[in-house]
C-alpha cells in the first residue's frame, strides 16, 4: 500500500468516525503536499528522517501551524496502517520538529486589550466619525500612479452598513468565537433570563459552502449556558425589533433557507467569518489599533477581566467553553499588567507598618 492510498483509507475512517466536515478538509489539504513529497511511496519505505525532512520543508514554507497539523494526520494514519496493515512501527512516532521555524505573517497569537480600549471601541463602533477607508490589495499599494480619490465613510457608518457593531458588542460581553456568533439563532437566547446558550457555529466546507454545525462534544463550540449583561441585553432587544422590521421591507427570497439568525448576511443567509474577520481589520486600522487585536482579543479580555475581578479560573473556563480551566490561566489570563490593586494593598501594609513604628 502507498502512503496515498493509506491517506484514502484514513479519510473514510475519520469519517466514520464522524469527525468534523472542516477538519477533513483541513486533513485533505495537508494530504496534497505529502502526496507530492513521497504519496507513492511504500508504507515500509518511509522512515522517520523521510518524515522529519517532510515536516521541516512544510515548516519553513508554511509556517509552524501547518507543520505540527501534518505531523498530526501523518501520525495518525500511521498508527491507523500498525493497527490495521503489518506495518510494525509508526515512522512519526519519533520524528522531531525543528524548533527555528519562523512563522509566517501575523505572530504571537491574539493582543490584549484592555478595559479602556473595549469601552473606547465599543462606544466608537455606533458613533465614531473617523474616517474608515477600506484596505488597499497588493497591487493598489505598489500603484506609481494616483488611485482615485473617494471619500471614505465614517466608522460608525461604516459599522452600520457592514452590520459589525452588535457583532462587536456581544463579543465584548461573551467572548464567543466569531464562528459560534455567526450561528447563533434566536432560540439560542432567553432574554427575559438574560443568558444565551449556543448550539451551533459556522463554517466552511469544501464542496459545500459555509454550513451551520451543531456536533455534539465539540470543544470549538461549547453549549454552556452564559450569563448576560445588561448592555448585551439591550442591544439584543433593539436588534431583534430591527430585524422584525427589516423582514417586513426586505423579506428573504422565495427558497432561502432560513434559520432566524441573530446575525443573518443581508439576504438572510449564514454571514462567512471571514467576511466578517475582514471588516473588523479595516475598522481596526481606522481606530488606530495593531493588526494583533483580534476577536480573539475579545475573549482574552474577559478572561483579564474576570481574574482581576477575583472570579476563578474555573468560572472564566465556564465563561469561555474551555474544558480545562489551567489552559485559561496559561493562554487567556494577561500577564505583565500593572495591577492597581496589588499597589493599593502593599501601600497599605507598607504605610501601616511604618505607622506602627513610629508610635513605638
Amino acid at each position: 500500500m502507498t502512503v496515498w492510498e493509506l491517506w484514502g483509507h484514513y479519510r473514510v475512517h475519520l469519517v466514520d468516525l464522524n469527525r468534523a466536515d472542516a477538519t477533513i478538509s483541513r486533513y485533505s489539504e495537508i494530504a496534497k503536499m505529502f502526496d507530492t513529497a513521497f504519496g507513492g511511496r511504500r508504507l515500509f519505505e518511509v522512515n522517520t528522517s523521510t518524515v522529519e525532512a517532510f515536516l521541516t520543508e512544510v515548516g519553513n514554507t508554511r509556517g509552524p501551524s501547518n507543520m505540527r497539523t501534518a505531523r498530526t494526520v501523518l501520525s495518525g494514519m500511521f498508527r491507523f496502517a500498525v493497527r490495521r496493515t503489518a506495518l510494525q512501527s509508526n515512522p512519526v512516532r519519533e520524528a522531531e520538529l525543528p524548533d527555528d521555524v519562523e512563522a509566517k505573517g501575523r505572530t504571537g497569537g491574539a493582543g490584549i486589550l484592555t478595559i479602556d480600549e473595549l469601552r473606547f471601541i465599543l462606544a466608537a463602533v455606533p458613533t465614531s466619525a473617523i474616517p474608515c477607508p477600506r484596505k488597499l490589495d497588493k497591487a493598489e499599494r505598489e500603484r506609481t500612479t494616483p488611485v482615485n480619490a473617494y471619500t471614505p465613510p465614517t466608522v460608525a457608518e461604516y459599522c452600520e452598513d457592514a452590520d459589525l457593531a452588535d457583532v462587536i458588542t456581544l463579543y465584548a460581553a461573551t467572548g464567543l468565537r466569531r464562528s459560534q456568533m455567526l450561528g447563533l439563532v434566536w432560540t439560542d437566547i432567553d432574554l427575559q433570563e438574560r443568558t444565551l446558550r449556543p448550539t451551533g457555529k459556522v463554517v466552511r466546507v469544501a464542496g459545500k459552502g459555509l454550513i451551520r454545525v451543531t456536533a455534539d462534544a465539540d470543544p470549538k463550540n461549547h453549549t454552556g449556558t452564559i450569563a448576560l449583561p445588561e448592555f448585551a441585553v439591550e442591544m439584543l432587544k433593539h436588534r431583534k425589533i430591527t430585524l422584525t422590521a427589516r423582514r417586513h421591507t426586505s423579506p428573504p427570497k422565495p427558497g432561502t433557507v432560513e434559520l432566524d439568525l441573530v446575525f443573518p448576511s443581508a439576504v438572510w443567509t449564514l454571514r462567512d467569518p471571514q467576511n466578517v474577520g475582514h471588516a473588523w481589520q479595516r475598522v481596526r486600522a481606522a481606530l488606530g489599533f495593531a493588526e494583533d487585536i483580534t476577536a480573539h482579543s475579545f475573549r482574552h479580555a474577559i478572561a483579564t477581566i474576570l481574574d482581576d475581578a477575583g472570579l476563578s479560573a474555573r468560572i472564566t473556563a465556564d465563561v469561555l467553553g474551555h474544558v480545562d480551566p489551567a489552559m485559561t490561566q496559561r493562554h487567556y489570563m494577561a500577564r505583565g499588567l500593572p495591577h492597581k490593586d496589588v499597589a493599593d494593598v502593599l501601600n497599605h501594609a507598607m504605610t501601616s507598618q511604618r505607622s506602627h513604628h513610629d508610635d513605638e
